[in-house]
């Protein structure tokens, strides 16, 4: 970028940050100063015209949608089978409060993670979260009230089971055939020139994993 002999350029504030977070993505015989400089300038023209910029956001909202809206050729979507899920976990809990009570605590525990998934966050790592302690506890109260309940209850709770294991299948399924894969292909994009260098600039990040939280 070529200046007046009288002007300056100068970059600061939240603009640093950015540029900083672009050069550091930069190789390390690349991250030279002048390098940098003109390999940055080149991602800013880019941003600026609107080259692959607009393609990279318009790329992370469709791996979005497949998580938060989109439903498949079965008619199932990732957000609607969490929530019957969520549904499932609520019907066997009421059955098996019958035989166990409402205070025992493995009861407790799953009405409690129950109530919480009104307050998760709708993300990948969030729900994972919430999810995996739920499986955790609905396993734990279905075999404890299994054990002790006996003619129709035992067949109820027997069937709200295999109806919670089914959704589960499910959610299992169509999350590693459809999302997992969709988040892996943008997050290999996004790691690669020049995708690594405008996704500061236009404030695009990875897409996050069906999985623990990253630290």
């Amino acid at each position: 970028m070529q200046l007046e002999q009288n002007e300056t350029f100068e970059i600061k504030g939240p603009q640093l940050e950015v540029f900083g977070k672009a050069e550091s993505r930069l190789p390390a015989p690349a991250r030279r100063r002048p390098t940098a400089l003109a390999v940055l300038a080149l991602a800013v023209v880019l941003s600026v015209f609107g080259i692959s910029g607009a393609r990279l956001r318009a790329a992370r909202s469709r791996v979005t949608a497949v998580y938060s809206a989109s439903v498949n050729e079965h008619g199932h979507g990732i957000q609607d089978d969490l929530n019957t899920q969520i549904d499932n976990a609520a019907n066997l809990l009421r059955q098996c409060q019958s035989v166990l009570g409402e205070e025992d605590p493995r009861c407790t525990q799953t009405a409690a993670l129950i109530d919480q998934w009104q307050t998760t966050p709708a993300t990948p790592s969030a729900q994972y979260a919430l999810i995996t302690s739920l499986d955790s506890a609905v396993d734990d109260l279905y075999n404890t009230a299994r054990a002790q309940a006996s003619g129709s209850a035992l067949d109820r709770i027997e069937g709200l089971s295999a109806d919670y294991a089914s959704t589960q299948a499910i959610l299992e399924r169509e999350i590693a055939q459809d999302y997992t894969p969709a988040a892996r292909e943008f997050n290999e994009t996004l790691g690669a020139f020049p995708a690594n260098l405008l996704a500061p600039l236009w404030g695009v990040d990875e897409a996050e994993a069906y999985g623990p939280a990253s630290s």
